[in-house]
């Protein structure tokens, strides 16, 4: 079968409705008409599984590959693909089986992607190409702790660091100059660039992914001279080079 699955987004639904059943997503909307503005895809692709409650049992008790969201569950729409019998159908998953419904997929949000090529900058270290996951614990582990947002950049591109960089004992990695050259902040521990022009992070174009990497290619030094804090980048010494 060719399926789509799509979830609420929590932070979309102002009515509440995840995990309600049909009749009380309907009674809190005031309209039986499921709003596919809150929802985003999480699954697209083929499965073996025929009928819908296979598929429930499928993504409910496991993760197949390419599954994006959580344990499928009362309130998740399924998108099931019939170009034979008229186009694509969708059901609504309720506390007992599925109820069929109309849908607007153009409206919901597409899937997140798995992964997204950054440019990853780590004290000491060159900055390098990189591809994280897109899990909030992947992007925690990219940082070393919780994550923070920085947007020091005119176009839609952002810093995530650590949140807690400057207060944990983390190094310090890279300056943010100012216009007139001057260090106007000093991030600590490692971050990475992404795209931001979208609610979710995302992948630099192969151009921005040359040119930040060359922005914040080697780590600096700091000292300060006449009251101003002087940012020295230096070449990291290799190993290789460091124990001849």
């Amino acid at each position: 079968m060719d399926i789509a699955i799509y979830q609420i987004d929590p932070e979309k639904d102002r009515d509440s409705v995840i995990f309600s059943d049909y009749e009380q997503m309907a009674d809190r909307r005031g309209t039986e008409k499921v709003d596919a503005a809150i929802y985003g895809k999480v699954f697209e692709g083929t499965v073996e599984e025929n009928g819908l409650e296979g598929i429930y049992q499928a993504f409910n008790c496991g993760r197949p590959e390419g599954f994006r969201g959580r344990s499928m569950s009362v309130s998740d729409i399924v998108e099931v693909r019939d170009p034979d019998n008229g186009g694509p159908s969708f059901y609504y998953c309720d506390t007992i089986g599925f109820r069929k419904t109309d849908f607007e997929p153009e409206k919901a949000a597409e899937m997140k992607s798995p992964t997204i090529r950054v440019v990853l900058c780590e004290p000491g270290q060159t900055a390098r190409i990189a591809e994280i996951g897109t899990e909030l614990e992947d992007l925690q582990s990219a940082v070393g702790g919780y994550i923070e947002t920085y947007y020091p950049f005119s176009e839609d591109v952002c810093i995530v660091c650590n949140d807690e960089g400057k207060l944990n004992g983390m190094s310090p990695c890279r300056a943010i100059f100012g216009e007139e050259r001057e260090v106007v902040d000093i991030i600590f521990g490692p971050f990475f660039i992404c795209d931001c022009s979208k609610p979710e992070f995302g992948s630099l174009t192969e151009e921005q992914l040359e040119r930040y990497c060359d922005m914040f290619r080697y780590p600096e030094r700091y000292y300060r001279a006449g009251g101003a804090i002087i940012a020295e980048p230096y070449a990291p010494v290799r190993e290789t080079e460091a124990v001849r």
